[in-house]
């Protein structure tokens, strides 16, 4: 159908009411891929897979419910994990977060609990053994708070996190095992009324060098945890507000402003790289230079040639870095026909995903295609990318699929894998 076309790999886990997986993807130490795949059902809790590349096979590795001793309880369930998985030489850790909510004016906001159920116990950040494989609870968000947000400083002991739907900021410190909750940090976060509603940052940067936290909020703010004082300041040098990222008004739902919405550090470089959501522009941010610059957009060919804001409302997740080929960056981004008499049966609400990669060095942007099951379905949203050292690219998209199957929607939330495409002439 497309001129180029990325053939997939699907590795189906079975779980039937799993329905998502936003930013739960990683490429751990082991070799091995782990993801969350999760699941917005009132009684369902989610599931942490591992895949090995090796064999292919896809295992079980944590059921939510379980390791939080909440599963049989009646209280809102853990149905998802937000972030990704991060590691020192021993542990893993997860967090997570929930995903029983209801929609209203463009906005997600939590529901309240059906009656016979209580509501939700707050997220959790969990540490798993690796020498015992034992899983421990180590802290809770406070009531009705999932964590959305979370990010590691292994070289600090510190783990960050900001919770849904109120926006509290709150630290975790590994060495000591103390929690300190800092209070919301984004107006009324997205349960705010009129103009104290802000859509939260999806994703936190961590400058190795320092310590120090950054953040952002819809309106273009950045933030900074400052690591010696624990005091979170507003960045007085820059602001994520730009006229070419669009127009966007900050209290109203259905998208994330001026939030970055993808962003990591680039150890090569000595700066963070990031993505706006929507308008898919790849800037840099560069703490100690005090400098955040616009690069050029990332994303499909189809939304550049026709102007078009990416597909999905927030944009994605899926920025980062090749871990061969240093000065390569990797983007999944959607895109719809710009006609869409053409839409073919087997697409899930109209879209498409394309992987382009960037290089740094000579300001190339590729497009490399359309990706595309080998059983001929088109996976239409992602919010996960990982690229593997092994010349493979992995992923969590949303897959047409069909009740009649057994799942809970139309569509099915599972691992893919494809060849890595600047490598397959290596």
């Amino acid at each position: 159908m497309f001129e180029k076309e990325i053939t997939a790999t699907l590795y189906p886990s079975g779980f039937k009411k799993g329905d998502s997986n936003f930013n739960s993807l990683s490429v751990l130490s082991d070799g091995l891929v782990y993801y969350t795949i999760s699941s917005h059902d009132l009684n369902t809790h989610g599931r942490v897979y591992r895949f090995d590349p090796e064999t292919g096979n896809v295992s079980l590795f944590a059921y939510l419910g379980d390791v939080t001793g909440e599963t049989g309880k009646k209280s809102l369930p853990q149905g998802k994990s937000h972030a990704p998985f991060m590691e020192t030489e021993d542990k893993i850790y997860i967090t997570t977060h929930y995903g029983y909510y209801q929609g209203n004016d463009g906005k997600e906001e939590p529901a309240p609990p059906p009656e016979g159920y209580t509501p939700y116990p707050g997220g959790k950040i969990i540490e798993y053994d690796k020498k015992s494989k034992r899983f421990t609870v180590l802290a809770t968000a406070p009531s009705e708070e999932g964590i959305i947000l979370s990010g590691m400083d292994a070289q600090r002991g510190m783990i960050y996190c900001l919770t849904w739907p109120k926006g509290i900021w709150m630290t975790y410190d590994i060495k000591t095992g103390s929690t300190e909750v800092y209070g919301q940090v984004s107006r009324g976060g997205e349960v705010g009324l009129g103009e104290n509603y802000f859509c939260l940052c999806r994703m936190v940067a961590i400058d190795p060098r320092t310590g120090d936290v950054y953040f952002t909020n819809p309106d273009g703010e950045i933030f900074v945890m400052d690591y010696e004082t624990k005091k979170i300041n507003t960045v007085k040098w820059a602001s994520m507000k730009k006229d070419i990222f669009g127009s966007w008004d900050p209290h109203k739902g259905g998208h994330q402003g001026y939030n970055w919405r993808s962003i990591f550090w680039h150890e090569g470089h000595r700066l963070f790289y990031g993505v706006h959501g929507k308008s898919g522009y790849l800037f840099t941010f560069d703490p100690l230079k005090q400098k955040l610059e616009v690069i050029t957009r990332i994303c499909n060919e189809m939304c550049i040639k026709h102007g078009m804001y990416e597909l999905f409302r927030y944009g994605y997740m899926t920025l980062t870095k090749d871990p061969v080929k240093d000065n390569i960056l990797h983007y999944i981004s959607g895109f719809e026909m710009p006609d869409q008499k053409s839409k073919p049966q087997n697409v899930h609400a109209g879209g498409y995903l394309s992987l382009t990669t960037y290089d740094l060095s000579s300001g190339k942007l590729t497009d490399h295609g359309v990706i595309k099951l080998s059983d001929g379905r088109y996976p239409t949203n992602t919010q996960t990318i990982a690229v593997h050292p092994n010349g493979y690219i992995y992923t969590c998209p949303w897959i047409p699929a069909s009740k009649e199957d057994g799942y809970e929607k139309d569509y099915q939330c599972d691992l893919i894998g494809f060849r890595n495409p600047i490598h397959v002439s290596d």
